[in-house]
């Protein structure tokens, strides 16, 4: 039984990565296509382009999960999903 926990815990995360991996940039677009229309103050315009900044690097340093929730943080200032 223990061994089977583990060979598909292991199996999970082998296959998360790539997953998470595929989802950044459709993050990443839909900050972009939402950015210019957007009815955000200065700061907060200022806040989403550095989360986006930041997720993308992450994304590009291999960093999919981080990058996930980085991005998710300015699709929630923007109010989108």
């Amino acid at each position: 039984m223990t061994r089977k926990a583990i060979l598909v815990a292991a199996m999970v995360t082998l296959f998360a990565g790539p997953a998470f991996a595929s989802s950044c940039p459709k993050h990443m677009a839909a900050i972009d296509a939402a950015l210019p229309s957007a009815q955000l103050s200065a700061a907060d315009k200022s806040k989403v382009m550095d989360l986006r900044k930041q997720g993308e690097d992450q994304h590009k340093a291999g960093d999919h999960s981080s990058s996930v929730n980085t991005l998710g943080q300015a699709k929630k200032i923007l109010g989108i999903n």
